[in-house]
């Protein structure tokens, strides 16, 4: 996959995965379902971490701007879960 500044194919994918779950995820879920549609999508030997610092710089960046974050956190039993924001647009 490509890397491009202005979006994320991988943000665009974990959004797709939680918009048909319509349920919290964590990360490491969200890994194996876009590994099932997507598996080129990720290339390095720590697929979460990649994706958990895609998703901190882009929702960092977002609420600087003054945005609302895409995704919601909640942590259960010491596993963060990820949702979308329904007031995001």
């Amino acid at each position: 996959m490509r890397w491009n500044r202005q979006k994320s194919n991988l943000e665009e994918l974990m959004v797709e995965i939680l918009k048909k779950k319509k349920k919290p995820l964590t990360l490491v879920e969200v890994v194996e379902q876009i590994s099932k549609t997507s598996p080129e999508a990720f290339t390095g030997k720590t697929p979460s971490k990649s994706l958990y610092s895609i998703i901190y710089r882009r929702e960092k960046l977002r609420i600087e701007k003054g945005q609302q974050p895409v995704f919601l956190k909640d942590t259960e039993q010491k596993e963060t879960l990820y949702s979308l924001n329904p007031t995001a647009s």
